[in-house]
């Protein structure tokens, strides 16, 4: 097992609720694991910063703090450069979502699968056998479903069915090179359809992705999702325009 720290990058936006019982779970999880937090508070207006000052003077825990929201995109580049500040290659650097949805049980199998060296992505997946949705409102999971249905039939990266989940494990290395091949771009379709860019994005640095399954509990969260489903289809539309063009481009 790799003695290096296992870097989380936390997604907050006004998770003043659920960021205290987060990281109950997180050092329950990595028992044994050593393990470091960036947390991006996404101009948050509730508790959000109080709550991650008191985290921040007991646990490896540093906030990255936009003074204005920014949303997902600005969260992820955000959040995933502070993480791979000194890191090595072969560290490896989770996102999870603030609202305790991801569950950090999952991490060591996650850590333990990217361990084995032969991908450069772990996913936590509700498409495979053994993942499932639980409590979720109908509206997002008619949404997810179709998006997940239709990036597979895309998109086809292999070792994929789950395009959509925050909930992931990188190997730094890769992540780092095609964070600055990419720049900004990276996540350039804005919206929660970044969480498959990111995939479409990586793919020339990483040798694929595994996925190990996950039941995700909409339950779980406390409070109103932050995700506009407008905007989020918008966001997708401009996603298969870049995949096509790449594509057209690929072909020539």
């Amino acid at each position: 097992m790799s003695a290096a720290p296992l870097r989380l990058v936390v997604a907050a936006y006004n998770e003043g609720p659920n960021l205290e019982g987060l990281f109950a779970r997180v050092e329950a999880a990595l028992a044994g694991r050593p393990w470091r937090a960036f947390v991006v508070d996404d101009g948050s207006q509730d508790d959000t910063a109080s709550v991650l000052a008191r985290l921040a003077a007991r646990l490896p825990v540093t906030p990255v703090v936009h003074p204005v929201n920014r949303g997902i995109a600005g969260v992820f580049l955000s959040g995933l450069r502070a993480a791979l500040e000194g890191a090595d290659a072969d560290d490896a650097v989770a996102v999870l979502e603030g609202d305790g949805t991801s569950d950090p049980a999952l991490l060591p199998a996650m850590h333990e699968r990217l361990l084995k060296g032969d991908v450069d992505v772990v996913v936590a997946s509700r498409q495979v056998p053994g993942g499932a949705y639980r409590n979720f409102p109908p509206k997002r999971l008619l949404l997810s479903v179709a998006a997940n249905a239709l990036l597979r039939w895309v998109c086809g990266l292999p070792g994929v069915r789950d395009y959509t989940i925050f909930y992931r494990l990188y190997r730094a290395g890769p992540l780092r090179r095609a964070l600055e091949a990419n720049g900004d771009a990276f996540v350039s379709v804005g919206g929660f359809a970044c969480n498959a860019e990111m995939l479409l994005r990586l793919g020339p640095y990483s040798r694929g992705a595994a996925e190990v399954p996950f039941v995700y509990d909409y339950g779980l969260k406390k409070g109103a999702s932050a995700m506009k489903v407008g905007g989020n289809l918008l966001s997708y539309a401009r996603l298969f325009r870049i995949h096509a063009a790449a594509a057209r481009g690929g072909a020539r």
